[in-house]
């Protein structure tokens, strides 16, 4: 039985701390990136304010329900040409990997094995640091082949998610936060514990520190730059294979390079491939502030 908690739902946009409560944006602080490449494709404007991130998280809610009961769950589009919900489902197509554990709105660490589900719930997520239960996303999630870690909290937990996962599977996909760098030992340890194959990404790494930079190199297959410095600076000169020179997406193992090959090879659109020593970025394309 799913309990009843208070509805609060907090991610962070262009590092600005932005509340949800009952489907309403109540609170959204000052953002720390001013220009996103990335956001500015998909919502106009050059300048961000908290107007302009109120109303891309209002959008957000309008069309796809998220943090709310009428959360679109299923989602075949692929908005981001270099996006983790892209890789990771066209990674599932392969069979590169058999489930993924990532983090929803409404539900907390989720375990999925369903590539079409993967997609739909991290389409268009932007840096869910906090959530709790929705009991409508939560029997969707369920009736769709999905493990909710947690029902009765929500809880963001990677790593007992990957735990879970590894009692049903062998291979295993986790997305990872930036700032949990620090968990990434335990990540392996699990992964040499059950004797699996674990593919770790980091994702929403803007603001990150230096050491934390340094756990992510050791430790992830694949890691995107989003606005961040020291992902560039500590990340960039020891990746294997760059993807995209506005905000890039490093591999650092064998297993980053097939995923992105594999997505290479999905893609509808004209591609160039060529040697670089890296990072290799262009200046104007770039976020701003690198944080």
């Amino acid at each position: 039985m799913i309990q009843m908690s208070e509805d609060e739902h907090i991610i962070e946009v262009a590092k600005a701390k932005v509340v949800i409560k009952n489907g309403k944006v109540i609170d959204v602080g000052k953002p720390l990136v001013t220009h996103c490449p990335l956001r500015h494709e998909f919502y106009g404007g050059t300048k961000e304010t908290p107007e302009s991130i109120r109303k891309s998280v209002e959008l957000k809610i309008a069309e796809f329900g998220f943090f709310t009961e009428n959360r679109v769950l299923e989602y075949e589009g692929r908005d981001v040409p270099f996006g983790a919900s892209e890789m990771l489902r066209d990674s599932m197509h392969e069979n590169l990997i058999d489930m993924t554990v990532c983090a929803c709105d409404g539900a907390g660490t989720v375990l999925v094995k369903s590539p079409e589900l993967v997609q739909g719930i991290g389409a268009r997520m932007t840096g869910l640091v906090k959530t709790s239960p929705i009991p409508e996303t939560i029997n969707q999630l369920e009736n769709k082949g999905g493990t909710v870690l947690n029902p009765k909290t929500a809880a963001i937990d990677q790593v007992e998610g990957v735990k879970r996962a590894f009692s049903l599977v062998n291979k295993v996909a986790v997305t990872l936060a930036g700032i949990d760098a620090e968990k990434i030992p335990l990540l392996r340890k699990n992964e040499k514990q059950f004797e699996g194959e674990l593919t770790i990404l980091a994702v929403h790494t803007t603001g990150i520190s230096l050491q934390q930079a340094s756990i992510l190199a050791d430790g992830c297959d694949l890691i995107w730059g989003c606005a961040s410095k020291a992902i560039r600076d500590v990340i960039g000169p020891k990746a294997l294979l760059q993807i995209g020179v506005g905000i890039p997406v490093f591999a650092l193992t064998e297993q980053g390079k097939n995923i992105i090959a594999n997505r290479i090879v999905r893609m509808d659109t004209q591609l160039l491939v060529t040697r670089s020593r890296l990072p290799k970025l262009v200046e104007h394309k770039q976020p701003d502030p690198l944080l």
